[in-house]
């Protein structure tokens, strides 16, 4: 299939104790494969491949005299070098690239890990059937010590790493709660390398969704009654930055809702009348959408008739907004005076009209 996307990358190299006639595949890393190079390999034991990587970082299959395979982490723009013997996968090595020096390291630390999780079963099982609970707190006590060093071993490579695919798949042995300095830092990295691949740029996004979740909860404040809401700076559908403080001087209703809440729309058309019977009279509406699909918020509002402020308060799966008031269930409302202090919490029905009523029919 002709490729005249992305940057081309090579692979060539020499496979020992090759059977005549044994030919050299650089396949996708799909369930089904698909072949993107192939080539005879000669009478010498030498092969040479060719491919384009369109994402900035994917894995590919290099299969070598159809039956030895093993993967590739290319970004595009790599010369590989592979040595191989066909009688022996252990003696295999694929040098040109920081992704293919350190990613056989960390699947050899996946590989023993997984051996050893499977001997502490055994172990565990024995012990429990023994009611041992010695020994099953001594095993416990290797299963830590032994994710501990991982952890170590991984937080010494990843700087050697620098900002190539493979870091970010160390990354996930390490907890980005427990240590986001690293998962921050290896972001900046890829942004000031102006890394947009597919998995970078979702990298890039996923810390910035946690960083932005921190400062969220480190601004978390009591929402009740008589409290001023936390201000918040949304996007609306057009992408304008809405602010809620920009509504100050009139009766604000904040409402946390979504497309898929069935109770959320169910309650909207009551909102809509009421917005319709007291926006003259100073009422305003702040519609914060939970939802993880922007095109169903956009057709929900259109579909629901909600012509007020409505502002998307969800991005990569991540809601700052939400942990800033404590969200637990939708819909949640809060109910602010001029001065953009809360006054009533979740009004609904009948009892939104008699708290507006009471306020704006004077």
């Amino acid at each position: 299939m002709a490729q005249t996307a992305g940057n081309e990358f090579t692979v060539s190299g020499t496979l020992q104790n090759a059977k005549p006639g044994s030919k050299a595949y650089l396949e996708t890393n799909e369930q089904i494969s698909r072949k993107i190079d192939s080539a005879q390999i000669d009478a010498s034991g030498k092969f040479a491949l060719k491919g384009r990587e369109v994402n900035g970082g994917s894995f590919y299959k290099l299969n070598l005299g159809n039956g030895q395979v093993s993967s590739l982490l290319v970004e595009g723009g790599e010369n590989l070098t592979v040595t191989a013997d066909a009688n022996d996968k252990s003696k295999w090595q694929i040098t040109g690239s920081t992704n293919m020096e350190f990613y056989p390291k960390i699947v050899a630390i996946d590989t023993e890990m997984r051996e050893k999780h499977k001997a502490w079963q055994k172990r565990a099982a024995a012990a429990a059937q023994k009611d041992d609970f010695k020994a099953g707190q001594a095993i416990d006590q290797e299963v830590v010590t032994a994710n501990q060093k991982v952890i170590e071993t991984v937080k010494t490579m990843i700087p050697q790493m620098g900002t190539a695919s493979v870091a970010m798949i160390a990354l996930k042995y390490l907890d980005p709660k427990d240590h986001f300095a690293l998962y921050e830092s290896l972001a900046q990295k890829m942004q000031a390398a102006n890394k947009t691949g597919k998995q970078a740029t979702a990298f890039i996004e996923f810390v910035k969704s946690m960083k932005a979740e921190q400062s969220a909860q480190a601004n978390q404040v009591a929402v009740v009654e008589g409290a001023t809401a936390p201000d918040v700076t949304l996007e609306n559908a057009e992408g304008k930055a809405i602010s809620l403080s920009s509504l100050r001087g009139k009766y604000v209703l904040i409402d946390f809702w979504a497309s898929w809440c069935g109770p959320c729309r169910q309650e909207n058309p009551n909102v809509v009348r009421m917005y319709n019977k007291y926006k003259e009279k100073g009422f305003e509406v702040y519609s914060i959408s939970l939802d993880d699909s922007r095109d169903k918020w956009l057709k929900a509002v259109q579909t629901d008739g909600m012509i007020w402020t409505n502002v998307l308060g969800k991005k990569n799966g991540a809601s700052p907004v939400a942990i800033q008031y404590s969200i637990q269930v939708i819909p949640t409302t809060f109910l602010l005076d001029k001065e953009g202090r809360i006054i009533a919490k979740n009004l609904r029905g009948p009892a939104l009209e008699q708290k507006l009523g009471e306020i704006l029919d004077k």
